[in-house]
């Protein structure tokens, strides 16, 4: 039993990154950190980011930021001032005072473009709005219920428009008994609360990379869906290329995932599973590849998959972006992707207007 214990420790030490008390940029605080440090650490990013979508506990002020530690363990949080450099002096002073109060390590000062330590994230998210955003989706409002034909499908009519919700829902359901396999590693209502994290369910949202629509589908998606450019934000149209485009990635996914995880248990395996496909849509295949196998990002993965009995579903998928934060592509919004469709679908069943949730 010693031994087997013995063995255990110095496999973990052996797949832990090195520790330093040394910090010149963020990353550093990333790459100093043991991979088993992420026991824990996505219920930790649920707690904070459920308090800024949902204007709630320390971000029931918007005009606030809160500070956090490397396991995403709440620290503190202050009043913003008028101007961005004096709210970042403001942000550096209390990060040292955390640490003279012994409740950090370290601290690194933070800049216009440079993120310091303690991490520090806004309350203040102007694009997210849940409540509006779910009105939208539901149809509370005349304005919002629509109807319209797509590849063979008819939604609502002109005298009788149907919500968003009611629209999306048949042409899921509609193409999943298209599919040989239909789609059972994410639920509809992940699928619904994913479509609320990309746009609000707003028909014309356009991002910074011009993904297009209420599911922020790019041109070479689209034009793989072989869609014309005028039908790029047709609703029904997005609803049909985004479930056309989750076969494609589980279709490419699951050879690397199972080389990757496949002899973990059956449910951490299919949960886990649907975790990552989900990421696929946000993150793309390829990064996927590099986050599962490469040698470099491949590291986090490789540790989890030998010590999975150890962490929840939750926590190694956490646990491979937060470790591979500051390389290509993996920054701040990849990492809280899959935790905001975790709040926004716990947001969206909790309401109480959508079937899909009424088993929960």
């Amino acid at each position: 039993m010693a031994g087997a214990i013995g063995c255990s420790v110095l496999i973990l030490l052996l797949a832990s990154p090195a520790q330093s008390s040394e910090l010149t940029k963020w990353t550093d605080v990333i790459r100093q950190q043991p991979y088993h440090d992420s026991s824990g650490m996505s219920e930790n990013l649920t707690t904070i980011r459920r308090w800024v979508l949902l204007s709630d506990a320390w971000c029931a002020e918007s005009d606030r930021h809160i500070l956090f530690d490397k396991r995403a363990r709440f620290l503190s949080w202050m009043s913003d001032l008028e101007t961005d450099p004096e709210t970042q002096l403001k942000l550096n002073q209390l990060r040292q005072s955390l640490v003279s109060e012994g409740r950090v390590e370290q601290w690194l000062p933070g800049s216009d473009g440079t993120l310091g330590y303690p991490f520090a994230l806004a309350c203040d998210q102007p694009h997210v709005d849940l409540p509006t955003a779910l009105d939208r989706l539901s149809g509370k409002n005349q304005g919002d219920r629509l109807w319209g034909t797509w590849d063979g499908m008819t939604a609502g009519s002109a005298d009788n428009p149907v919500s968003l919700y009611e629209l999306v829902k048949q042409v899921w359901n509609h193409r999943q008994k298209d599919f040989e396999t239909p789609i059972s590693s994410i639920g509809f209502e992940q699928f619904l609360a994913q479509l609320l994290v990309e746009s609000g369910a707003v028909k014309q949202a356009r991002s910074a990379v011009d993904a297009v629509g209420i599911l922020q589908l790019r041109q070479q998606v689209l034009d793989d869906c072989d869609l014309d450019a005028r039908f790029y934000e047709h609703r029904m149209a997005q609803v049909d290329c985004a479930s056309r485009l989750y076969v494609l990635l589980r279709r490419n996914l699951e050879p690397m995932f199972e080389e990757r995880f496949g002899h973990l248990p059956d449910d951490k395996r299919q949960a886990l599973f649907g975790r990552l496909l989900m990421q696929s849509y946000h993150s793309g295949i390829g990064n996927m590849e590099a986050l599962l196998l490469s040698e470099e990002q491949g590291k986090a993965a490789a540790f989890f998959a030998q010590q999975h009995e150890s962490y929840s579903a939750r926590d190694i998928s956490t646990g491979m972006i937060y470790h591979n934060m500051g390389r290509e592509p993996w920054g701040w919004e990849s990492l809280a992707y899959l935790i905001d469709i975790d709040i926004v679908s716990e947001y969206l069943c909790d309401s109480g207007r959508f079937e899909t949730c009424a088993a929960k």
